[in-house]
């Protein structure tokens, strides 16, 4: 009779544990050890004056600012309406804004008087260049934009 050979069973396989603990504990010591007790990022340590307000001591003057809005009609992606100052309105006429622009400052209005150009989230980026422009041509030099209206 042949000699029937019985199969082998799978070695075992045993991890080193000795490199798996030292890991571990270097681990362990990097994370214990890490974290910054320091002021965080974006945290800024001041030294402001006990008065309140931008100049101590000093009277303000409340400071309006001109403001050009750049409005799109709804179903005219095309076009803008310029208001200025939430009053004076001119249609698509960039140039009678630079003549209301130019009046201010005849009017004693400094140059570096602070505008506001505030557009719709519509509005194309030509006409808010173009308001830009419009300003710097009236000698305006503190030039501002708003985040635009959704």
């Amino acid at each position: 009779m042949p000699k029937v050979r019985m199969p082998k069973q799978p070695a075992k396989i045993q991890l080193p544990m000795t490199p798996m603990i030292d890991i571990i504990f270097q681990l362990l010591i990097f994370f214990l050890l890490m974290p910054n007790q320091q002021a965080g990022e974006g945290y800024l340590t001041t030294n402001l004056p006990r008065t309140s307000g931008p100049v101590a001591g000093k009277e303000q003057k409340d400071v309006k600012r001109v403001k050009i809005e750049l409005q799109v009609p709804e179903n005219d992606d095309k076009g803008v309406v310029i208001v200025l100052n939430e009053s004076q309105t001119f249609g698509r006429n960039f140039e009678g804004l630079l003549a209301a622009l130019q009046g201010l400052q005849e009017r004693g209005l400094p140059p570096d008087h602070p505008v506001l150009i505030s557009p719709w989230m519509s509005c194309r980026h030509k006409w808010v260049v173009r308001a830009f422009d419009m300003a710097v041509a009236a000698r305006f030099t503190n030039i501002h934009f708003a985040v635009p209206y959704i």
